[in-house]
This record gives C-alpha cells, sequence and structure tokens, in this order.
C-alpha cells in the first residue's frame, strides 16, 4: 500500500499552470541573479534536463548541489540555536556545500537535494516533536512554510520553503498536519543585503493570518530556508501568536 500523507490544512494550493511548460527565457531574482524559466518546472525528465544543460551553462552553486550526496549533507548536518531560543538552524551557511544548495533551491529551482535534505530535517524534528510532546504537552502541530508574497511567488514561480517542506511530509506521517496556507504576507522590500538593523522596520507587520479560526490554540512549527537577523521568523512569529497560536517553534534549514 502506499504511504498516506500528512493532513493539510488547508487543500493545498494546485502548482501555477507555467510549471509545465518549457520557457527559454529568464526573470531577475531578488539577489539580481538570472533565474531560467524553466527552473519553475518542478519535475524534469534526465533526458530534458541533458538538453537544458547542454544549451544554458550550468550555475555553479547548481552542479554543486547536484554533486551532494547522502553522506555530504548528513556530515554537514548541525542543528543549533540561531539568535533565539525557539528558533533552531539545522545546517551551517557558512559551509560551502549547504551555501550552494540552499541558493541552488532558491534561486534557480533545483530540486535533486530536495529529497536528502527533506529526511535529514524530517528524522531531528520527529526527536524535536517527541520531546514537545513530553515537555511541553505538545499535541498534532501545524507545519507552517514561511510564505512569499504573491508578487514574489509569481515573479520566482515557486517558494522554496514549501519545497523543503513537502520534502519532509512523507517522513513526518501523522506527527504534522501541513499548513502552507495558514500565513501570508504583504509585498515588502527584499530583506536581503539589508543591514541587521533595517531588517526589523523592513518586515514588522507584513506578515497576517487569512484565517484566525484554523490555527487558533495549535503549536505551530515554522520553516524557513535561512534565519540572519531573525526578523522575518519574529514578525511571522508576531502575527500567529496574534491569531490565537500557543506556541512557535521556528525551523530553519540554514543560518
Amino acid at each position: 500500500m502506499p504511504m498516506s500523507m500528512p493532513a493539510i490544512e488547508p487543500v493545498l494550493r494546485a502548482p501555477p499552470n507555467d510549471w509545465s511548460a518549457f520557457c527559454i527565457a529568464s526573470v531577475i531574482a531578488e539577489s539580481g541573479d538570472a533565474i531560467p524559466l524553466y527552473a519553475k518546472i518542478y519535475h524534469v525528465h534526465p533526458y530534458l534536463q541533458a538538453i537544458i544543460d547542454a544549451i544554458f551553462p550550468v550555475r555553479e552553486d547548481v552542479a554543486a548541489a547536484r554533486s551532494l550526496d547522502e553522506a555530504t549533507l548528513a556530515r554537514a548536518f548541525h542543528p543549533r540555536l540561531a539568535r533565539e531560543a525557539w528558533i533552531v538552524a539545522l545546517f551551517p551557511y557558512r559551509d560551502a556545500d549547504v551555501r550552494a544548495f540552499v541558493r541552488a533551491t532558491k534561486f534557480y529551482g533545483e530540486t535533486t537535494v530536495l529529497p536528502v535534505v527533506g529526511q535529514i530535517s524530517a528524522e531531528y524534528l520527529l526527536e524535536t516533536l517527541e520531546e514537545k510532546r513530553r515537555m511541553s504537552g505538545w499535541d498534532v502541530p501545524l507545519l507552517v512554510p514561511m510564505p512569499l508574497s504573491p508578487r514574489r511567488e509569481r515573479e520566482r514561480g515557486y517558494n522554496q520553503v514549501a519545497r523543503f517542506a513537502e520534502a519532509m511530509l512523507p517522513h513526518l506521517e501523522g506527527a504534522v498536519s501541513y499548513a502552507p496556507r495558514a500565513l501570508d504576507r504583504e509585498h515588502r522590500e527584499s530583506q536581503v543585503r539589508k543591514k541587521h538593523a533595517s531588517r526589523a522596520d523592513n518586515i514588522y507587520g507584513a506578515f497576517f493570518v487569512p484565517d484566525r479560526a484554523s490555527i487558533a490554540e495549535r503549536q505551530v512549527i515554522l520553516l524557513d530556508d535561512v534565519v540572519e537577523s531573525g526578523a522575518t521568523m519574529k514578525d511571522a512569529r508576531r502575527a500567529l501568536t496574534a491569531a490565537g497560536v500557543t506556541d512557535v517553534l521556528g525551523i530553519a534549514i540554514a543560518h
């Protein structure tokens, strides 16, 4: 029998139609890097990928990410507190391999590394949830990926944090309830290249909960790809707790 997936709250939004189209064009990322629009395709057949790679030079970060194996990622895995006692980062961003897979996933739509990162992250999360149940009375928490603003998600064609979350789900059966639309955000200037002091001002008030009743009295695992100053996580937590969430655990893939 196929493995059942964790409950999804609310129903996962269908991927945009243009994910299934092959477009030879590019858009400009918030970092200033060009993102091929074919990066919006979540699954690319190996033969098609070979054609794409022959036409377009493979980015250094993408090539590095594709070369990573399970043993390398397991060695890089090093969970630690990041800025706040309630935020845990799983991989060190200063590690060149980690930096490569985070950038490749975020800016170029690379997905080959996701299954392994998802499994490693989920195994850690299961241990953490067991401790949360024992020490803090947690039940089945909501897993909430950090949202992009609608404008930025349209530009990029995907939310890389949701992709990390979905890579974790097969290993979290029954342990979490996936809520990809529990949190939303207004469009603000990118936090990239902003000094830490100005990040909190830029992001404050950006997040909101569309359906407060659906998350009231729940615990939340808030997932993001990278935490730096912690300002984004803090404002997302502010919105969640204002809507009645009783506890928030922040998980960042890297710091």
